[in-house]
C-alpha cells in the first residue's frame, strides 16, 4: 500500500508505505482463518485491526460481530474479515472458541446488530 503524501503548502513530496495493522500482516503471514472455513454463529478469537477481541461470525451479511466498550458502556458492532476489500476496520479469525457466559452474544442481537 503506497500513498502520496502532500506537504503544507500542497505539493507532493514523495510516496509513503501505510502501516498494516496486525489484522492485515496475519492475513499476510497465512496466520487469519479463510473465509470459506468459517461457521455461522460461530465465535472467533482474533484480531481487529491492532486489538485482541473475540467476535461471532454472521454469515449471511459477511460480518463479525463483537463488543466494543465506550465509556464503560458495552456496545455491539460489526467488522468484515480482513480479506474483504474496503475501508474501515478489519476481523482476522485466528482461531474458533467456545462461549464463555459473560462474553456470549445473543442469538437477537447477534441478527439484529448492522
Amino acid at each position: 500500500m503506497t500513498e502520496f503524501a502532500i506537504s503544507l503548502t500542497g505539493q507532493p513530496i514523495g510516496k509513503v508505505r501505510a502501516r498494516l495493522t496486525a489484522a492485515q500482516t496475519a492475513l499476510l503471514e497465512g496466520k487469519a482463518l479463510p473465509l470459506a472455513t468459517l461457521i455461522h454463529g460461530a465465535c472467533y478469537n482474533g484480531l481487529l485491526d491492532d486489538a485482541i477481541t473475540m467476535a461471532r461470525w454472521q454469515a449471511q451479511r459477511r460480518r463479525f460481530v463483537f463488543w466494543e466498550h465506550s465509556m464503560g458502556q458495552p456496545n455491539l458492532k460489526v467488522a468484515p474479515h480482513v480479506a474483504d476489500a474496503g475501508l474501515g476496520a478489519r476481523f482476522a479469525p485466528l482461531s474458533r472458541q467456545e462461549t464463555e457466559g459473560n462474553s456470549h452474544i445473543s442469538d437477537f442481537a447477534f441478527e439484529t446488530t448492522r
